[in-house]
């Protein structure tokens, strides 16, 4: 991570994901059993990863009437726990259905990108032990060259593999 960070972010590829719930598991180490990224199983039988989109307009935010939901100087989303009155105006807003209200403190909870983790230079738990390579986390212009490259592959082995 540089010195002076720009916008951070993570795309989860979900061609590439294998399901193995190692994201998940990371996360529930990582925040003491609460796991902010979970793994779904789809009717389809497909394991799903679902977390935060750490939207760019995020409807959390907007919501919030004490700004307790907020956004840190690489972009993600987070709760400040002192400031949360436990309204949960945030859950009802996310279309995502991602913030939770943890029952005993009353507040809000959500992923925060593991603000710890970066704060020490590291990568959020999920991206950084992901053994296929399907949560990339980065800069802007780092993430989305490797999402763009993930896509150009897969067009190309279906298109050249079926010859």
């Amino acid at each position: 991570m540089s010195s002076n960070p720009g916008r951070y972010y993570r795309i989860i590829d979900l061609g590439a994901c294998i399901g193995c719930g190692a994201c998940e598991a990371a996360c529930d180490f990582i925040h003491d059993g609460h796991p902010y990224i979970k793994v779904y199983r789809t009717e389809l039988g497909i394991e799903i990863p679902v977390s935060c989109m750490h939207c760019a307009k995020a409807p959390c935010i907007d919501v919030c009437p004490t700004g307790a939901m907020t956004r840190d100087s690489e972009g993600a989303v987070y709760v400040v726990a002192s400031k949360c009155i436990g309204c949960m105006a945030c859950l009802y807003a996310c279309p995502f259905g991602i913030p939770e209200l943890d029952k005993s403190l009353r507040i809000s909870t959500k992923c925060d990108l593991c603000m710890d983790q970066r704060r020490k230079g590291l990568e959020p738990g999920c991206s950084s032990i992901c053994p296929a390579g399907a949560i990339i986390y980065g800069e802007e212009a780092l993430v989305f060259d490797k999402a763009k490259k993930k896509a150009a592959e897969a067009m190309a082995r279906a298109r050249f593999e079926t010859l």
